[in-house]
């Protein structure tokens, strides 16, 4: 069975052709969405003030530099060597990072795989990679630079070598299986890793790495396989666009809904901010409270609550332990681009934007003003790749539902009339926004002597035979002797 197909291959520029492609084995596939979710997905922020106050897992750890690169796998099946993203794009063919794989091929067992950082070198004096860097070397909008390609590999998730046939449990012995696969080589090699006890001896890791311009931060993984990212806090100016009633608080903001601008104009959410001083939440609470405006955009926050939207008035400056493009799975993450005018806020359409992880509250940022310079969303780009972050946004016109099935039953007693009735109806949305399903099937029960009068229960189907089959059981379950159909 082919690994993977090169239908989407790109230009390289003069005669070359990308080594990109589409992979097409399932195994692999699951394996690699496994994996970003079960363990990359699960790694854990370690703010460098902790560091600084001392405050470190216990144990001996394996300390390692955090490349600023993106999650991809290098995969050595049989004669081959072949590099998958978690979202199946692969790289194939006479890729010099590929062409030092050879090597590697003649001492694993087996399909191999290891996880590591695919990344774009620089030259000395130049500073340290960016994630930017990456799309550049692959083609991107200009000619690729392919040489420039470079691989840290830092996991196992199958096979093995002589020494190790099978995937070891441990961390320090995987680490050891990449060191022996990847030996010798110049692109691609094992991550650079030392042993630390305490934040003195991680510090002097910091020092030597981090403040030295060969990372980004560190990766410190425990013996139990715990892994924590160890990053400067990250500043961000943002706009407050909602907030939320504290629910232990009179009279104060719960949180704020952050928005950061396009360079169109338009407003692109980012995440919401609940910590800050009760004194902050108060004086923010007399500041918005009565200046809410329309919206037909609904947020809620972790509880539950909806924000009230306001004018965008105030920056605020945030600090965040890391910025996201990508979800555990390894799809893009999805944000609500805005509009505001004088009637309010209105939606224009979901586009891939960033999550952010624990923001805390900075300042207000006085000095600052709402516009697409001081707020700019192309904030987030030295720490994520988006691609359309400088695409307008354009409105998203969905098709109008169409209902398949509607049935409504009546039954007297008592004086009282109860209804119930079931519609069932195709959405026509799902293919142009996936959060859409195709069908649905709405069962409305009222009943007026009853405590709860009115009762709702909605199924999704993703094909009309399952929402008329659900219809059936429903209409089954509840309509008996002496209800009448009706209309």
């Amino acid at each position: 069975m082919s690994l993977f197909s090169t239908d989407s291959a790109r230009p390289l520029g003069k005669g070359k052709q990308s080594p990109a492609g589409s992979l097409l084995d399932t195994e692999l596939a699951a394996m690699f969405r496994n994996y970003k979710r079960a363990v990359a997905g699960s790694y854990r922020a370690l703010p460098f003030e902790d560091l600084a106050r001392g405050s470190v897992p216990p144990g001996v750890l394996q300390v390692s530099p955090k490349v600023d690169g993106e999650l991809w796998f290098l995969v050595l099946d049989e004669q081959q060597a072949i590099l998958c993203s978690p979202t199946g794009r692969v790289v194939s063919g006479d890729v010099p990072v590929l062409l030092e794989a050879k090597a590697a091929l003649g001492r694993k067992q087996g399909r191999t795989v290891l996880a590591g950082e695919l990344f774009a070198a620089k030259a000395p004096g130049q500073g340290r990679p960016r994630v930017g860097d990456l799309g550049s070397a692959m083609g991107g909008e200009a000619q690729a630079q392919v040489e420039r390609m470079a691989y840290f590999a830092f996991d196992v998730l199958h096979g093995g070598d002589a020494e190790a046939p099978q995937r070891p449990p441990l961390y320090v012995d995987r680490l050891a299986l990449c060191q022996r696969l990847l030996a010798g080589g110049k692109r691609l090699q094992a991550i650079k890793t030392e042993a630390a006890t305490g934040a003195e001896q991680i510090m002097q890791r910091w020092n030597e790495w981090v403040e030295g311009g060969k990372g980004e931060g560190l990766v410190v993984r425990t013996a139990d396989n715990l892994v924590f990212k160890l990053k400067p806090t990250i500043d961000i100016d943002a706009a407050i666009i909602g907030y939320t009633d504290s629910s232990d608080e009179p009279e104060a903001v719960g949180s704020l809904l952050l928005a950061m601008m396009r360079d169109d104009g338009q407003f692109q959410v980012i995440g919401a901010c609940g910590n800050m001083p009760t004194e902050q939440r108060k004086s923010f609470y007399q500041q918005m409270s009565g200046k809410a405006v329309a919206s037909n955009y609904r947020y809620a926050n972790s509880k539950g609550a909806l924000y009230r939207f306001v004018p965008p008035e105030t920056v605020i400056e945030v600090k965040v332990t890391d910025i996201q493009g990508e979800d555990s799975s390894g799809d893009p993450i999805l944000r609500m681009v805005l509009e505001h005018s004088q009637t309010g806020w209105r939606t224009i359409r979901e586009m891939p934007g960033v999550s952010i992880l624990h923001p805390v509250f900075s300042r207000i940022r006085s000095d600052k003003t709402v516009n697409p310079v001081d707020i700019r969303v192309a904030q987030v780009l030295e720490r994520v790749q988006i691609d359309s972050l400088n695409k307008k946004a354009e409105r998203l016109v969905l098709p109008a539902s169409e209902v398949i099935r509607r049935e409504v039953y009546a039954k007297s007693a008592k004086g009282q009339q109860a209804v119930r009735k079931l519609v069932i109806w195709r959405t026509n949305k799902d293919k142009a926004d996936p959060n859409y399903p195709a069908f649905v099937v709405h069962w409305t029960d009222f009943s007026a002597g009853r405590k709860t009068p009115l009762e709702r229960e909605v199924r999704l189907a993703p094909t009309l035979g399952e929402a008329l089959k659900i219809g059936d059981e429903m209409v089954g379950e509840n309509i008996k002797k002496g209800w009448d159909k009706v209309g």
